[in-house]
């Protein structure tokens, strides 16, 4: 049993109604992440486990265009509610930037700017086998949003994609009104100024009041839990040549270092062990999923040489990076090029 202050999620029903009906089995993929069903409250590490083994699963491409249009938002509990009660989309993109990590560990990084705003995504496991596809159901699932809640068909002004592009961008495309530009640094979605001040046809002051103390209740249930899980994507998104410091993070995330030592330990972890634990994260999710090579890599999470990052790995695994990646080869169902 996961402990009291841990907060349980549902994938959305909607959602989960598309990928049965796309042929895939939900509950034995369920047991596999050691629920009953998929129709139990999961983790949030389960939860993420099970969206990733089931957008794998899926044999049709773009699958993903066509569970974004039957989603519904409501569907999305709490969240989705309190989203769909503000008063415009603007402050209903903010609350599904601030609420998202009640139920993924993936989150949006909202910036204005004179275009309107930069929406910047945030994948938990970026390197994931499964990172193109959540990628794509995000950006999706906000156009969608912003089309069905103001009434009106937004179209973003840029969509910058990591990785190459999908195998369906014409139809991708044609959903979202605009070329995408791919194999670009980050997942980026902006939309007008124009569009944020829209109204949304189900704001509600009463609700939005009544939702917004209840997503804030759950966030402060979640305490400690979910101050490990935004180190985590913060260390994620550092490692990229060099090794991330308390500081740094404590920076990133607005609060003191010694504040954010006292949260880490009372969670019962610490800064050190966070940050070996996502470098191995990080290291078998590049291992087991791209062609990166073992220097590129050992540069990628911070190590000051190749041979500090195969001891390291010796350390976590048990085996070398090399041997790793030719037992990973034959588990796993296809691999990337490159580290999209």
């Amino acid at each position: 049993m996961p402990p009291k202050s841990q907060t349980l999620v549902q994938l959305p029903r909607s959602l989960c109604v598309s990928l049965r009906e796309a042929g895939v089995d939900l509950d034995a993929l369920a047991r596999r992440v050691g629920v009953a069903s998929a129709a139990e409250r999961l983790t949030l590490a389960q939860s993420d486990e099970l969206l990733d083994q089931a957008l794998l699963a899926v044999k049709d491409p773009s699958f993903v265009l066509t569970a974004t249009a039957r989603l519904r938002p409501e569907l999305f509990g709490v969240v989705g509610l309190a989203a769909m009660a503000a008063p415009d989309l603007g402050t209903a993109l903010a609350r599904l930037e601030r609420y998202k990590r009640l139920f993924s560990s993936d989150t949006l990084e909202l910036t204005r700017t004179r275009e309107g705003v930069r929406i910047l995504l945030h994948l938990g496991r970026p390197e994931h086998a499964s990172a193109s596809f959540r990628a794509e159901l995000e950006f999706t699932f906000l156009v969608a949003f912003s089309r069905r809640m103001t009434g009106t068909q937004v179209v973003p002004v840029r969509v910058e994609r990591r990785g190459p592009p999908v195998a369906h961008r014409g139809r991708s495309e044609a959903f979202l009104g605009i070329a995408v530009s791919y194999r670009q640094p980050q997942d980026v979605l902006v939309l007008s100024a124009l569009d944020l001040a829209r109204p949304l046809v189900s704001s509600s002051p009463e609700l939005a009041g009544l939702l917004g103390a209840r997503a804030e209740a759950l966030l402060k249930e979640r305490g400690t839990d979910d101050v490990v899980g935004q180190v985590r994507a913060v260390l994620r998104r550092m490692l990229t040549g060099d090794e991330p410091t308390l500081d740094a993070v404590s920076r990133a995330l607005g609060v003191s270092s010694r504040g954010l030592q006292r949260r880490l330990s009372e969670a019962r972890t610490s800064f050190v062990t966070l940050l070996r634990e996502v470098r191995c994260d990080v290291a078998c999710e590049h291992l087991s999923g791209t062609d990166i090579d073992l220097a590129e890599l050992s540069f990628l999470l911070g190590f000051s040489e190749p041979s500090a990052f195969h001891r390291a790995f010796r350390r976590w695994r048990g085996v070398t990076p090399a041997d790793f990646r030719r037992a990973s080869r034959t588990r796993a169902p296809g691999r990337s090029t490159g580290r999209a």
